[in-house]
Parts: structure tokens; C-alpha cells; sequence
């Protein structure tokens, strides 16, 4: 499902939403690498999970809003070659929030050792949360700042050649 907000302060929504998950993931990303230290990781991977959470809605968002903006422009390769690599940016930043979160909620459950039916979570589980969420991060930034170059050069190359 997507929400379509065309418009926010009678602007296009598109390019004013876009700017959260531009910002948020990179630095998410960041601050899952620095949780891989064990003396920040608690409070670095709340904070990770909380701005790869935001980045992510605000992805989705950002996406129906270009796609009501995309039916307002004259079609063009460049609008069309960034709204595929917007598109592509979804998967690795939803993927991103869920094992950010994944990666609070089992570092919890063994700092708290956690016990189900019996059961606790394997030690490796963390550790394996860990991991995605860093390489989730890294591959997040990746995917939005390509998605962001490609709208950066849709909207300034066609500007910045007749000068």
C-alpha cells in the first residue's frame, strides 16, 4: 500500500519527505557500526533502530509522494531512472528497520535472559542481529543515496547544461 501526500505547505511533498531517509539512514548506518563496540552498543542500536524506523516510513512516503509528482512532470529518462532506483531503495530499507529492531529486542532478551517455554535465545542470536543490521545499514545508504543522486541529476542536469 502506498500514501499518497501530493502536496505539504502547497509545495510538492516529493522533495521536501525525501530529505528524512536521505539524512536518517546514512546515519543510522553510522551508528550501527559504532554499537559493534560493546560499550555503546545498547544505546547506539536503540538509536540506530529508531532513525531506520523513521528513514524507512519516511521512504515510503517519499515514494507515493514522487509517484503523484511523477504523473504531474513531462516523462522523462531521468525521472523515470530514479523513480526505478527509488523503488529499489525500499527492499534494503525496510529489511534495515526490521533487523534493527530485531537486533534491540534479542540483545534485550539475553541481557535480561529472556526464557520461553523453556528456552532461551541461542548466544549467536545478538551477535547474528548485529551483523544485519551493520550490513543492512551499509547497504541502505547505498540504495538511497543512489535513489537521491539520480533525483538530484533529474532535477539540476537539464539546469545546470543550458548555462
Amino acid at each position: 500500500m502506498i500514501i499518497a501526500i501530493s502536496n505539504l505547505f502547497g509545495l510538492p511533498a516529493h522533495p521536501l519527505l525525501v530529505h528524512v531517509p536521505i539524512v536518517l539512514i546514512p546515519l543510522a548506518a553510522i551508528t550501527a557500526i559504532i554499537s559493534i563496540h560493546k560499550k555503546y552498543r545498547r544505546e547506539m542500536l536503540l538509536v540506530t533502530a529508531v532513525m531506520a524506523v523513521i528513514g524507512a516510513a519516511f521512504l515510503f512516503l517519499a515514494a507515493g509522494a514522487g509517484e503523484s509528482l511523477q504523473h504531474d512532470l513531462p516523462r522523462s529518462r531521468a525521472i523515470h531512472e530514479h523513480a526505478e532506483s527509488g523503488e529499489k531503495s525500499q527492499g534494503p530499507t525496510a529489511a534495515f528497520a526490521f533487523v534493527a529492531v530485531g537486533a534491540v529486542l534479542s540483545l534485550e532478551a539475553s541481557r535480561r535472559k529472556f526464557v520461553y517455554r523453556g528456552k532461551s535465545l541461542p548466544k549467536w542470536t545478538a551477535t547474528a542481529f548485529l551483523a544485519l543490521t551493520v550490513v543492512g545499514g551499509v547497504a541502505s545508504t547505498v540504495a538511497v543515496s543512489q535513489a537521491g543522486h539520480s533525483g538530484a541529476k533529474s532535477v539540476w542536469e537539464s539546469r545546470l547544461e543550458t548555462k
